[in-house]
């Protein structure tokens, strides 16, 4: 069983957390586990680890490929990131740091289980879902919106600019769209030829319609707020993204917490792969790294 995911920018997260051996640690993005057993790598029997998924396929993963590091002191809990508060009335201690990587996974998009999350999986089906435990489907947001209600939609989680003529050509053409394929052959029509870019003109709509499925920015301003409230003094939070939508809520909370004097940012600039790294790993280009300090 080979593993998919390369953890992006590992070693500048280790570093930001100040990791100590017996202190009290969150990765709230499980995912294929790269950054959490790292983590818990550099923990003794003191030290805990608390890594938390809502995709039940990542969690299964994780459990198989590293049953033979998984210790007493390595919480694995499937939940959305958001409902933090609820899952830390369950512990004595307060963490001493929190990461939270906002990627999606090699293995999400390469090994979907037919959720259809890449826009390159043309037969799969407009799902999108991270849990299975959530009702609404992409394709049920095309179906169920309004021509002007997805093209908010698409300039918003998307900040697509033809937003509007690919909502027009999506509810005309509605009951041909199934799959993947389907969608993205119709942006393909829709997006002037000469506004295509080396990218898949798709990648907009898709990452709109994933971030609405799974109600992914209210998520992360709360899982946000939880985390600082938890956090122990100089504990930190680091905070992974990879597009100016989440960026943009991590960059404006955090330098809320500065300008109130709660916590101290630790970067006066943003952290990004080497080119080394984005050389290595090109899903990790647009990665950007923050962190604070809580006073």
């Amino acid at each position: 069983m080979d593993k998919v995911h390369v953890p992006v920018l590992l070693k500048e997260s280790l570093n930001a957390l100040n990791i100590n051996p017996t202190s009290f640690y969150i990765d709230c993005t499980l995912g294929d586990g790269g950054h959490s057993i790292e983590i818990l790598r550099r923990l003794n029997s003191e030290g805990l680890l608390l890594s938390i998924d809502q995709d039940r396929y990542a969690i299964d993963f994780v459990k198989r490929y590293y049953k033979d590091e998984i210790k007493s002191n390595w919480h694995i809990v499937e939940s959305n990131f958001a409902k933090l508060d609820e899952i830390l009335l369950r512990y004595e201690r307060k963490p001493d740091g929190i990461l939270i990587d906002l990627g999606l996974s090699s293995r999400q998009l390469e090994k979907s289980h037919n959720r259809g999350f890449s826009y390159l999986k043309e037969e799969e089906p407009l799902d999108m879902r991270m849990s299975m435990n959530l009702e609404v489907k992409a394709k049920d947001l095309l179906l169920g919106l309004t021509e002007k209600e997805l093209t908010t939609l698409f300039r918003k989680y998307g900040e697509e600019r033809y937003a509007n003529r690919i909502a027009k050509e999506i509810k005309k053409n509605i009951t041909d769209i199934d799959t993947v394929g389907d969608l993205t052959r119709l942006v393909y029509r829709v997006v002037p030829a000469a506004h295509q870019s080396s990218k898949n003109p798709s990648r907009r709509v898709f990452q709109a319609l994933r971030i609405a499925v799974n109600d992914e920015l209210n998520s992360l301003k709360k899982v946000l707020d939880i985390s600082f409230k938890f956090l122990n003094s100089k504990g930190r939070i680091c905070v992974i993204s990879f597009h100016s939508l989440e960026d943009r809520i991590v960059k404006d909370y955090f330098n809320s917490l500065a300008v109130s004097g709660e916590g101290v940012l630790l970067s006066k600039e943003v952290i990004a792969p080497t080119e080394e790294e984005a050389e290595i790993n090109p899903r990790s280009a647009s990665a950007k790294l923050r962190i604070i300090e809580k006073i």
